[in-house]
């Protein structure tokens, strides 16, 4: 029992990890991946820089930025780059601690990727931008894709049972018989939701051993299971 919720804990360290240092990217090379329309947080109480890649295009593309203060004044800079790194859009809010609004517009005459960038100021709240119009999202890793792509692509479409014993009952290596296997399973949000803090929603971003990428959007997660031989 020791050994599984060792397993356990160790693989929710390494996802909230993750989600901490990656679901907003400050690197401007390593942008993060969009997989919803809007993008949306509070300030951190200094100055940050947040990137972003989507494909857009061709068409218009519509932004709805929202901004408001913790206390007294804050700006943002708000600025979309092309595959050159060419400024084609920018905004430059202002807000009190009462939230502005404000929808702004581009135009794009092809398909292309952009990258959005997002600065924020010491005095900045809560803040959100919402992309809509000719956008293409990056999905998140789901079912389709191959089961041996990675280990958290396997555990997202396990069963959402929470118990042990019908999650050992369920996984191929018990029906096998095969000794030497260790599965348990339980249901993340259930973990969440108790002792873990893992949030339910956002981008648990993974690097792989052969440094490949997988994302993986945590409001789809129903249930994680760790298998060590």
């Amino acid at each position: 029992m020791r050994s599984r919720r060792t397993i356990l804990v160790s693989f929710l360290l390494l996802a909230v990890t993750a989600i901490t240092t990656n679901a907003q990217s400050q690197d401007r090379d390593n942008p993060t991946l969009l997989s919803a329309d809007t993008i949306k947080g509070s300030g951190i109480g200094k100055k940050v820089e947040y990137y972003y890649r989507l494909t857009a295009g061709p068409g218009e593309v519509a932004l709805t930025v929202d901004l408001k203060a913790k206390a007294g004044a804050t700006s943002a800079e708000v600025e979309v780059f092309d595959e050159d790194a060419n400024k084609i859009f920018y905004y430059y809010p202002n807000a009190t601690s009462q939230n502005e609004r404000d929808v702004k517009r581009i135009t794009l005459s092809g398909k292309q990727n952009l990258t959005l960038r997002l600065a924020l100021d010491g005095s900045a709240g809560e803040y959100s931008i919402k992309l809509a119009g000719a956008i293409e999202l990056t999905p998140p890793v789901d079912a389709s894709s191959p089961p041996d792509a990675a280990v958290s692509n396997a555990e997202q479409t396990q069963p959402a049972n929470t118990s042990q014993s019908d999650t050992a009952t369920d996984t191929p290596a018990t029906k096998a018989g095969k000794p030497g296997k260790l599965t348990f399973g339980m249901n993340i949000l259930q973990a969440v939701g108790t002792q873990f803090g893992l949030p339910t929603s956002g981008v648990l971003h993974l690097v792989m051993r052969d440094g490949t990428v997988q994302q993986i959007d945590l409001s789809k997660v129903k249930s994680a299971s760790v298998v060590k031989p």
